[in-house]
């Protein structure tokens, strides 16, 4: 005959599915307390908790000192630099760029000269000389990455985003007229496609150093473009460098002459005397 359980009021309104499950709890229960695991728990919070109040009055304690590892508290002597030391840490922040060199076929891959040449600052521009800025209908220029209105590039090599350029980033870093690349249709590569791109981007991945505004330099030393000032003077054939150079020359005497001739003084009331574009308020196209 089975003993005789009284059962509580609790686990008399429990489901059958309930009441098995209570009971596997205490079982599961009256095992861990006989293997010591309720008393090992126990144990590790009590001692927890002593620990951490003997790390809070170690650490709150005022009378200890202050722990700093400055030389002037350690009572030490101070450090002493010399000029070489300097030099190494200067030679240490100076950043390292890969060496620019160029072959025959980046040469050749130079724009010839074009047959008419372009008016910077005009394509793009309002009456006033301003840029217009559209970023919804404007296209970003691989070069100078502006996204504006005027005329763009179009690869048929490479069909991508990096052989779109605007017609003044063409003309003064690669010496190309806009007009005339695009009347080439399918037998026009970008300077990208051609490994000749100076662009920040380009440059960057090569491990070349960046160039920043250096159009009117180049012009100034005899050289079409930008392109052409890095390709030609950054040549690997240095028969071919040096007769670049001579012809660089000549060319920077007739311009320093025509300059000479286009900075002489000038009437400010005149209507075609205007401000540089970059010294104009930005234009956005109207939505």
């Amino acid at each position: 005959m089975a003993p005789f359980v009284v059962a509580s009021p609790a686990r008399a309104s429990m489901s059958a599915y309930e009441a098995e499950r209570a009971a596997r709890i205490e079982a599961n229960r009256a095992r861990m307390a006989e293997l010591g695991v309720v008393r090992a728990k126990r144990a590790l919070e009590t001692g927890g908790v002593k620990r951490r109040r003997e790390f809070l009055k170690h650490t709150c304690d005022s009378t200890r000192a202050p722990t700093r590892t400055s030389r002037r508290q350690r009572r030490e002597a101070p450090e002493n630099f010399t000029v070489d030391d300097l030099a190494r840490a200067r030679e240490l922040m100076e950043i390292e760029y890969a060496e620019e060199t160029y072959e025959r076929r980046h040469v050749e891959a130079l724009a010839k000269a074009p047959e008419r040449a372009w008016t910077l600052f005009v394509d793009g521009y309002d009456e006033k000389g301003r840029r217009i800025y559209d970023p919804v209908n404007g296209e970003c220029c691989h070069q100078c990455r502006q996204k504006t209105k005027g005329l763009r590039t179009r690869c048929a090599g490479c069909e991508m985003m990096r052989g779109v350029y605007c017609g003044d980033c063409l003309w003064m870093r690669q010496g190309q007229n806009i007009r005339e690349a695009i009347a080439r249709g399918d037998a026009w590569r970008c300077p990208s496609c051609l490994d000749i791109c100076n662009c920040s981007f380009c440059r960057t991945k090569k491990g070349y150093a960046p160039t920043g505004a250096m159009y009117r330099r180049a012009l100034a030393m005899g050289y079409d473009s930008v392109a052409h000032y890095l390709v030609l003077t950054n040549q690997k054939d240095e028969a071919a460098r040096d007769a670049a150079k001579r012809e660089a020359e000549v060319k920077a005497a007739a311009y320093a002459k025509a300059e000479t001739h286009a900075m002489a003084p000038l009437d400010t009331n005149s209507p075609e005397v205007k401000r540089p574009h970059w010294l104009e308020p930005k234009v956005y196209a109207a939505e």
